[in-house]
């Protein structure tokens, strides 16, 4: 951990940001990248993500053109603004709020801020304004091209049909694909700017566990808006997914009538987003986990 404080540290330094070496902190909340927190000289706190491997840096070009994007809009919550941006480090003056759950790096318990087995309903009000907020987000009409309802479906029925090609699939849960994928009364006929990546750990609330803030813009995109739902229906169930979704809609948030049943059924695919996580990443452990999942059919 020393060695990673020291080379944090150097990191900074190399983009004329010094640090106090005392106040650096780590928190293990992304597969992407590592985080870590620290305060300048001027008592100025900062989040600095370092790239776990190159791929994910990659990534990140989108990820700024989106924030740009996001800093032109209204929005009800505050988003990062990357103040040092290179391959070797990423830095931003920490936002208000903290985020709702985190991870200890070395235990890997989670620490929340609210219970979550009693979600606080200022919580699922507030993120369901801001998702409201964020999908209606202007779209230009080139990002919709390939976002529509019926190449929505097209595009999932390839990546079931990829994964399929290098994992055994239970069968059960592949039958379970196909009649989603038959089923039109399940699927929006309209797309929104979603976040993609959307949990907890990704939002930072206030002392009242309002919304405050939303990080981590990686898998930013224009798509179906159930995927920023399934995080929520996995961690605190089906009754505050069915919250959320009429917090969401009382926003002026787009909604249809399966669209509770859509979300559960979009959220037995994770196990897709996790093989091809595993291929694009190459690490051997996630390629088990993934193979596991598919072939037990959660």
């Amino acid at each position: 951990m020393e060695n990673m404080k020291k080379e944090i540290i150097n990191k900074a330094k190399n983009h004329g940001l010094i640090l106090d070496e005392t106040t650096i902190e780590f928190a293990n909340i992304g597969l992407d990248f590592q985080v870590a927190f620290g305060t300048d000289q001027q008592g100025t706190k900062w989040v600095l993500r370092l790239p776990r491997r190159k791929d994910a840096f990659l990534k990140t070009k989108k990820e700024k053109q989106t924030l740009d994007l996001l800093h032109k809009a209204s929005l009800p919550f505050e988003v990062p603004i990357w103040e040092i941006y290179s391959e070797e480090l990423i830095g931003y003056q920490i936002l208000s709020g903290e985020p709702a759950v985190t991870t200890d790096s070395e235990t890997q318990e989670n620490h929340w801020v609210f219970d979550e087995k009693n979600v606080p309903e200022i919580f699922t009000q507030s993120l369901g304004q801001a998702l409201a907020t964020l999908h209606s987000i202007p779209i230009k009409s080139e990002l919709k091209d390939g976002a529509t309802s019926e190449k929505l479906k097209t595009a999932m029925s390839q990546r079931m049909d990829v994964v399929k090609e290098s994992y055994a699939i239970n069968d059960e849960l592949w039958l379970r694909w196909q009649r989603w994928l038959e089923n039109d009364d399940l699927w929006p006929q309209e797309v929104g700017f979603i976040h993609g990546d959307l949990y907890p750990g990704h939002m930072l609330i206030d002392e009242d566990f309002s919304v405050t803030g939303i990080i981590d813009w990686t898998e930013a995109k224009v798509s179906d808006v159930s995927n920023d739902f399934t995080a929520h229906y996995m961690l605190f169930g089906e009754e505050e997914l069915e919250k959320l979704i009429l917090a969401y809609q009382k926003a002026g948030g787009y909604t249809w009538p399966k669209m509770k049943e859509h979300i559960i059924e979009l959220l037995a695919t994770q196990a897709i987003t996790l093989a091809e996580f595993a291929e694009s990443s190459g690490i051997d452990d996630y390629k088990e986990i993934a193979k596991e999942m598919l072939k037990n059919g959660h």
